[in-house]
């Protein structure tokens, strides 16, 4: 019969065991999401010129500092612009399941008016459709914001890499 310390022994063992399992996995994920490159542009798509003009001259103010890229990806979604999940799918996402997406709404997001310029070039591009921004995070402190619209059977837009600690 095993006494209560080879029992209290197993069982320290499964949490560490347990433990350092869950901190691999958790490694591997932030090293992928470093590495992983979503996807932005399908290879078909061309780009509307008010969207290509809006990125060459409008950057994302953070640690970072980074301009705004072009989005144009293939969407034939019947309700309009995606949910978190098919959102995550549709930028091919590593983990679309477990995606950290949230949808925002634009005047939230861009509170104090500094993008202006870049939700009204996707609000043109749309030819007035709703406008959504979609904060995709791909580790602690980087996130990527999607300010889109659906326009014919496409999402077009911006996004840009924000670090925020």
């Amino acid at each position: 019969m095993a006494s209560d310390d080879d029992y209290m022994a197993f069982l320290n063992k499964a949490n560490k065991d347990l433990s350092e399992a869950q901190a691999l996995a958790r490694a591997e994920r932030q090293e992928t999401a470093k590495t992983a490159t979503l996807k932005a542009v399908d290879d078909w798509s061309d780009m509307p010129k008010v969207i290509e003009d809006v990125c060459k001259s409008e950057v994302y103010v953070s640690e970072a500092d980074e301009p705004f890229e072009m989005v144009s990806l293939k969407w034939h979604g019947t309700d309009g612009l995606p949910n978190e999940f098919a959102f995550a799918t549709l930028i091919n996402h590593w983990s679309p399941e477990s995606a950290d997406v949230d949808i925002l709404d634009p005047l939230d997001w861009d509170s104090r008016g500094q993008y202006t310029k870049v939700i009204e070039a996707v609000r043109e591009a749309g030819r007035g459709n709703d406008v959504r921004v979609y904060r995709v995070g791909r580790d602690r402190t980087r996130v990527e914001y999607w300010i889109v619209t659906s326009e014919d059977g496409r999402i077009v837009g911006a996004k840009a890499l924000a670090i925020e600690s």
